[in-house]
């Protein structure tokens, strides 16, 4: 199937770039810091590194970006060939599903067999089933998702993006993506504004597509960039102006609201400081992160190429899916309340061994499953390769043939 239009079509990017693992893994990384913070603080140190920590949620924004960088780039490169629709879904859910149904089957009805409580009401299962929890979230707060599942809000979104966003670059010429991604930006903007106002909180804003189609958007504009000519050195001139206008946005959020929290945990005015500034902020240094990670030259030495972070990266989508569960046992049955033991005076040695100690059990549990499991869905992808159409043949060897 062939796209409408050819302009779009360039040479193709590397499919992969080694330095986006390791952008990976600092966004899986600092969102697992965040889940497995769970001291109550009482001293100053201890209260600065909880607010420290709290900080992580900004991880699931450089996964946004990062995702409307690739997707877009994918989409792009593959208009020109066949079975545009049909290779883009197969292969995204072979990545995605196999691991995201494996889950909800262990959490929805292999969990209560071995955790006996109240059993989940079926409606919020089949939202969740349906990569729609992302509403529940948003209009019925944490208590509204099932247990164990609180996380998967930010996968809902991917996947809707991932439903509409292959007709959008199909159907578009390279100015009018432009034009879109634009749009879609400043659209993200007034609808945060607009849920905030309607609704009295944040949450809506937080968690629903058109709130957060911003930072997708983005990624998708710098995945025009680098396949127009000259885009090395367009990059290079726009790096630090993303950089130091998202610095200068967080700066002004954080003198507006003394904890930089998302979409809840916040009164409703300081939410909407957080929404309309510090998403913005953040997202804008999430696009240069990732525009400095595909510069021709980044990976000689860059501690993107970290081969610890590298790892994470590789292993970042079970890391996800699975941390949140072994969090919530810390929480409720090892820990309950968050009373840390006190060492050397304070509870930081015992956090700081306890995310270290999780962060390593979850990623032994993401290896088993990348190895046992994912992998052999992964190999399937190669029934659907990305395929350019072939040459047109002369008249008359069509003739003869």
């Amino acid at each position: 199937m062939n796209g409408p239009t050819q302009e779009l079509s360039a040479p193709m990017r590397p499919t992969h770039m080694p330095a986006l693992d390791g952008v990976r893994g600092v966004a899986v990384l600092v969102v697992m810091i965040l889940h497995f913070t769970i001291l109550n603080p009482v001293t100053g140190a201890e209260q600065l590194f909880s607010l420290g920590a709290s900080f992580g949620w900004v991880g699931v924004d450089l996964f946004f970006v990062l995702s409307g960088f690739l997707i877009t780039g994918i989409l792009i490169d593959a208009k020109s060939g066949d079975a545009y629709f049909r290779t883009f879904y197969m292969r995204r859910a072979l990545r995605i599903f196999p691991l995201y149904y494996a889950f909800l089957i262990f959490i929805f009805w292999i969990w209560p067999l071995l955790s006996p409580s109240t059993p989940e009401p079926l409606g919020p299962r089949l939202w969740t089933l349906g990569y729609m929890s992302n509403f529940l979230f948003a209009f019925n707060g944490w208590e509204g998702v099932p247990g164990h599942t609180t996380h998967l809000w930010s996968l809902a979104i991917e996947e809707q993006f991932y439903f509409i966003w292959p007709l959008v670059v199909f159907l578009a010429d390279r100015r009018t993506l432009v034009k879109i991604c634009l749009w879609a930006i400043a659209l993200a903007w007034f609808t945060r504004l607009g849920l905030h106002l309607g609704l009295g909180h944040g949450v809506a804003g937080y968690a629903l597509l058109p709130a957060r189609m911003d930072a997708l958007a983005l990624g998708g504009l710098l995945s025009v960039m680098v396949r127009s000519p000259g885009w090395v050195e367009k990059l290079q001139a726009n790096l630090p102006r993303m950089a130091w206008g998202g610095l200068a946005l967080l700066v002004v959020t954080c003198g507006l609201t003394p904890i930089l929290a998302p979409g809840d945990g916040l009164l409703p005015p300081l939410q909407l400081h957080v929404q309309l500034l510090g998403y913005p902020a953040v997202d804008l240094l999430s696009l240069a992160l990732v525009g400095y990670a595909i510069l021709p030259g980044v990976n000689q030495g860059s501690l993107l190429m970290n081969s610890t972070l590298r790892k994470l990266g590789k292993y970042s989508y079970a890391l996800y899916l699975l941390h949140i569960p072994l969090r919530n046992v810390l929480i409720d049955r090892v820990f309950p309340g968050g009373d840390l033991p006190v060492l050397l005076g304070s509870q930081i040695p015992a956090q700081l061994l306890l995310i270290v100690g999780s962060i390593l059990v979850t990623y032994a549990v993401a290896l088993l499953s990348w190895n046992l499991f994912e992998r052999h869905f992964l190999t399937l992808k190669r029934h659907f390769e990305y395929r350019k159409p072939e040459p047109p043949t002369p008249a008359g060897l069509q003739q003869a043939a």
